[in-house]
């Protein structure tokens, strides 16, 4: 399957989601883009329900490319940057509200997911922290500290910060 079919199945995937639970007034669309070490970028797109005291419930995609300098022309370029080492994951995490304040909150982010390498399984554990700012529309800005550790993946160990927005969901 190739790299378009599955954004394409993603945000589909997503959209049925929205439309289920659009009704109950409690969720929240994100999309978050984050650099992870070593040379890795990570893109999640995330469905978050929130419960009671900013406790909440994520079900996520993630897709991860890891890049490295291209054997010929001795720099990244487009096709060792989008060639290397690609991932894809569906996955859920709980988040316990942790720091509250006017107008913004911080979370803890402990999840699992479970994806493939293009090639073979790959689960992963995910822990984090993420810290959101809450707009006067509805709109949230967040940042966050992740931690995954992947198994049966090229890298074990992945950790980074993340940026990203999300949107009220009515």
């Amino acid at each position: 399957m190739t790299m378009k079919k599955m954004m394409i199945l993603v945000l589909a995937c997503v959209c049925f989601v929205v439309n289920a639970n659009a009704q109950r007034n409690s969720g929240r669309l994100s999309l978050g883009v984050g650099l992870l070490y070593e040379n890795g970028m990570d893109v999640t797109l995330a469905y978050e329900h929130e419960m009671n005291y900013r406790h909440a419930w994520e079900f996520f995609a993630n897709g991860y490319v890891k890049w490295a300098e291209c054997g010929s022309c001795g720099h990244v370029c487009p096709e060792s940057f989008w060639r290397n080492y690609r991932t894809y994951g569906f996955g859920v995490a709980y988040k316990p509200c942790v720091v509250r304040g006017r107008n913004h909150y911080g979370n803890l982010r402990i999840g699992a997911s479970a994806g493939s390498d293009t090639k073979k399984f790959l689960a992963g554990i995910h822990v984090g922290y993420e810290h959101n700012y809450v707009l006067r529309s509805g709109w949230t800005l967040y940042w966050q500290v992740k931690s995954d550790m992947m198994i049966k993946g090229a890298d074990l160990l992945r950790t980074g910060i993340v940026l990203g927005v999300k949107l009220p969901i009515k």
